[in-house]
C-alpha cells in the first residue's frame, strides 16, 4: 500500500472507466474520485459482491487482472482498497469499500481473481478485515492467535518489536525466581518501559488530534500538530533523560552492542530450539514450551 495509491482522492466528474461502471450498474451509487494512477469508485459494502463480479465478468469492463489488494485504518472505520486492471480495454481502477471496526467484514473475491487469495489473508492478518467465503485465512506473517492486528493504527504498540507473550512471560518469570533465591533486585524490565513509553505517545497524539478536531483544522494541519508535538515530547524525554544521574555512568554504545548481542544469542537458540523441536515431531505447543524453557535457562544463565 502506498500514499500514492490509496491516499487523499479528489473528487472529479465521472471518467470513462467510471461511466462504463455506471452503464453496467446503473443501480449502484459510485463516489468517483482520481489517484495519480487510476480513476477510484468508492462503493458500499451492500453493492461490493454485485461490482466486482461486474468488473471481472462484463465485457465493457473486462477488468482481468488484480494488480494490488490492501487495507486503510481510518481509526473508526477500515478500508479494503482493489486496484484492477484490463488487459483487454488497457483500462485500470482502484475500488474501495469500508467496514466499521466493530463489523469487519467483507466478502472475499478469491474466486474471481486467485491473486487475491493470499492479498486477502495478508489483509486479514495484518488488519483484522474479514473476508467472508475464502477458503483459508490462516496468517502468512505472523503467529496464529497472536492477539493484535499489527496495521491497525490503534494498537499502541505499533512501533515496538516483541517477542511472542509465553517467551516474555518466560523470561520475566526466570528473572523473578532468580531474584527470589539470590536476593538481587531483578534488573530493570526495559521492555515495561517501552510500554509505558508508547502509552504515553499514544495519549499525546489523542490529546493533539481531539484539540486539532474541536479546532476544525484540515487532516493536514492536523497531522502537523501531532508530528510537532510528538518532536516535542521526544526532545523533553533526551532532556529528561540526560538529567538524570544514571545518564552519567552509561556507555550508549556499549550498551547499544550489549543488547544487540543479546538479542542475537536469543535468536539463535530459538531458531536452534525450533528446529529440534521440529525435527522431533513434536505439536506447535509443546515447541511453544520448548522454547520457553530454552529461553529460561538462558535467562538464569545471563543473569
Amino acid at each position: 500500500m502506498t500514499q500514492e495509491d490509496v491516499g487523499a482522492v479528489a473528487v472529479v466528474e465521472p471518467g470513462p472507466v467510471a461511466l462504463l461502471f455506471r452503464e453496467a450498474l446503473p443501480g449502484v451509487t459510485f463516489e468517483i474520485g482520481q489517484s495519480p494512477k487510476d480513476e477510484v469508485l468508492t462503493i458500499q459494502r451492500d453493492d461490493f459482491a454485485r461490482v466486482m463480479a461486474a468488473a471481472k465478468g462484463d465485457e465493457r469492463l473486462a477488468l482481468d487482472y488484480l494488480r494490488c489488494l490492501s487495507g486503510v485504518d481510518y481509526l473508526t472505520e477500515l478500508e479494503t482498497v482493489y486496484h484492477l486492471y484490463s488487459f483487454q480495454h488497457q483500462h485500470g481502477v482502484a475500488i474501495k469499500v469500508r467496514c466499521p471496526y466493530e463489523d469487519t467484514h467483507v466478502p472475499t473475491v478469491s474466486h474471481l481473481w486467485q491473486t487475491a487469495n493470499w492479498h486477502e489473508r495478508e489483509t486479514h492478518e495484518l488488519y483484522g478485515i474479514v473476508f467472508d467465503g475464502h477458503p483459508d485465512l490462516r496468517p502468512l506473517l505472523t503467529e496464529e492467535g497472536l492477539g493484535y492486528y499489527i496495521m491497525r493504527k490503534s494498537h499502541p504498540l505499533a512501533e515496538i518489536e516483541e517477542w511472542q507473550e509465553d517467551y516474555l512471560q518466560a523470561i520475566e518469570d526466570a528473572k523473578t525466581q532468580m531474584a527470589a533465591a539470590t536476593g538481587v533486585a531483578p534488573v530493570l524490565d526495559e521492555r515495561a518501559l517501552k510500554v509505558a513509553m508508547a502509552q504515553k505517545k499514544a495519549a499525546v497524539i489523542t490529546k493533539v488530534r481531539a484539540d486539532a478536531r474541536s479546532k476544525g483544522l484540515s487532516p493536514e494541519d492536523e497531522k502537523a500538530a501531532v508530528q510537532d508535538a510528538l518532536k516535542k515530547f521526544d526532545e523533553e524525554q533526551e532532556v529528561a533523560a540526560a538529567a538524570s544521574p544514571a545518564a552519567a555512568a552509561a556507555k550508549p554504545g556499549d550498551e547499544r552492542a550489549a543488547k544487540i548481542a543479546l538479542a542475537q544469542k536469543k535468536a539463535a537458540l530459538i531458531t536452534k530450539t525450533r528446529e529440534a523441536a521440529r525435527a522431533q515431531g513434536l505439536s506447535p505447543e509443546d515447541e511453544r514450551a520448548a522454547v520457553a524453557e530454552a529461553l529460561k535457562a538462558f535467562a538464569e544463565r545471563e543473569s
